[in-house]
């Protein structure tokens, strides 16, 4: 069956983001051996967003995250602040307030968002060994966004799709966002994409000013924070909003 063209409908989104290193060298992997993306999916777009702004604006005020981070992130960039003139006792001092952050950025998701997954790459599978970072990220993104996320919410209409365009070059986000396209004709061609319209080609924000890009790095982040801590407590949190059990990981 052949797509539709979809209907742009701005208050229906999947926000995706990144958490961990991407890249599949020794070094790599035994520093960062796991990386997640996270989906957020929301209907309720303008009410999401204000909350999300509204708690930036709370931990700022009340000196509990950093001012110059003009985002919520799961984990401080540290590098970044220690450019911005920040030291470690003070960025010490900071991540003892990420765990009530994160918890009340993950209320947010849940009460006002719609639905979330995450996809994990275990970087020591040995089905690794023949994949370049870069194809096994945009791999990820669009098999996970097709199959797991598409898949089970079934939209009225499609949603648009923002990623951070952080992600990827901007000479290869074109090829980025053409693959994602090519990936949907392909999986519909065979009979697994299973939702009515054809997927739009994904585009990029700046993460600084999309609140709900702020939300698929907590979420990302949550599931990562479960493989490499070996702590489930974040995720757990968020599953009250899971699509499709929550999570696929490749490859066990």
């Amino acid at each position: 069956m052949s797509g539709r063209r979809y209907k742009k409908v701005d208050s229906e989104v999947i926000f995706v983001d990144e958490s961990g290193d991407p890249g599949l060298g020794q070094k790599s992997i035994d520093k960062s051996p796991y990386y997640t993306i996270g989906f957020v999916y929301c209907k309720n777009l303008p009410v999401f967003k204000k909350q999300m702004k509204r708690l930036l604006r709370k931990v700022h005020k009340r000196k509990q995250y950093p001012r110059h981070l003009e985002e919520l992130k799961f984990h401080l960039p540290k590098s970044d602040l220690i450019k911005k003139g920040y030291d470690l006792d003070q960025l010490k001092k900071y991540e003892t307030k990420l765990p009530l952050i994160r918890e009340q950025a993950i209320e947010i998701i849940c009460n006002e968002g719609s639905g979330v997954f995450g996809a994990t790459l275990d970087k020591n599978s040995r089905k690794c060994d023949t994949w370049t970072t870069e194809r096994i990220g945009n791999y990820i993104f669009a098999q996970t966004l097709i199959r797991n996320v598409m898949n089970n919410i079934q939209p009225r209409h499609t949603p648009v799709v923002l990623y951070d365009k952080g992600r990827l070059s901007a000479a290869k986000n074109e090829a980025f966002k053409d693959y994602v396209v090519r990936k949907d004709a392909y999986l519909r061609d065979v009979g697994i994409s299973e939702y009515e319209y054809t997927l739009p080609k994904p585009d990029h924000r700046s993460s600084y000013t999309e609140p709900g890009i702020w939300a698929a790095d907590i979420v990302a982040g949550a599931f990562r924070y479960k493989h490499m801590e070996v702590d489930s407590h974040y995720a757990d949190l968020l599953a009250t909003k899971y699509i499709d059990g929550g999570e696929k990981l490749y490859w066990p």
